[in-house]
């Protein structure tokens, strides 16, 4: 599971995670190169940019919350900086500084994509509820991408609680094998996790379940929508469709 980076080399890991690829469609290759093949320690690293064909290699360079042009003058020349977020410097005034100064047309803060926004603070507490909830993961990719969505909206909208006939209705406009089946294996698909060891929903009364309050509901809701872009490679609930499945 992944983090809020604390810093440089953090944010480094977290562009290099499965997650980031997915969502960014970059990938890290390698240190940068001299004409000589020799590892150049200035920009950071050779990058392919994969979100449009032909791929290209690009120079970037990494910066946790840069302030000023100046944090960069030693880095020679680069296409892209990855950064976390803005310091005492304003986007425009950035982009503009790093273009003259070092060749960059591009940077990334990569606080301002919600999946990266969303990830929870690093913190011993933190460690220790993502290592209790990834010991379950393969229980729970034995369901299919729409029981584990389900799962993610139970989680996200903790302590509410979600209406299964609402909950299935989502599922059924959005995935096609979920609309073609029958209305009691429909039923299952929300109560998937109830039968699960550990349970992981319970249901409530009637026709609304709710996540089971053993497991870090903010946790669980971030390792879960890892393993639905990377392992389903699916998009996430939007606001609007977690406000629809939420029992009134």
């Amino acid at each position: 599971m992944n983090f809020r980076p604390i810093d440089e080399m953090s944010l480094r890991h977290l562009f290099s995670t499965q997650l980031a690829k997915e969502i960014l469609n970059l990938a890290y290759i390698g240190p940068v190169l001299d004409q000589l093949g020799k590892v150049d320690t200035s920009p950071d690293a050779l990058i392919l940019d994969m979100r449009k064909s032909p791929y290209r290699v690009l120079r970037c360079e990494f910066k946790f919350v840069p302030n000023s042009k100046e944090d960069f003058s030693h880095n020679g020349k680069f296409d892209v900086a990855v950064i976390w977020a803005y310091g005492n410097i304003s986007k425009e005034k950035l982009q503009a500084d790093l273009l003259e100064q070092n060749g960059c047309y591009e940077i990334i803060a990569l606080d301002e994509l919600k999946a990266f926004h969303a990830l929870p603070s690093y913190s011993k507490e933190a460690i220790g509820l993502a290592q209790d909830f990834r010991g379950l993961k393969s229980v729970i990719l034995k369901r299919d991408v729409a029981s584990v969505v389900a799962l993610y909206m139970a989680a996200s909208v903790y302590p509410k609680r979600i209406d299964s006939e609402k909950m299935i209705d989502y599922l059924a406009k959005r995935f096609a094998h979920v609309k073609a089946m029958p209305s009691k294996a429909k039923g299952n698909i929300v109560g998937a996790f109830i039968q699960t060891n550990p349970p992981l929903i319970e249901l409530v009364f009637s026709k609304n379940y709710q996540w089971i309050s053993d497991y870090d509901s903010l946790v669980a809701s971030v390792y879960l929508a890892e393993l639905i872009q990377v392992n389903f490679r699916v998009d996430l609930p939007t606001a609007d469709d977690l406000k629809f499945i939420t029992a009134e």
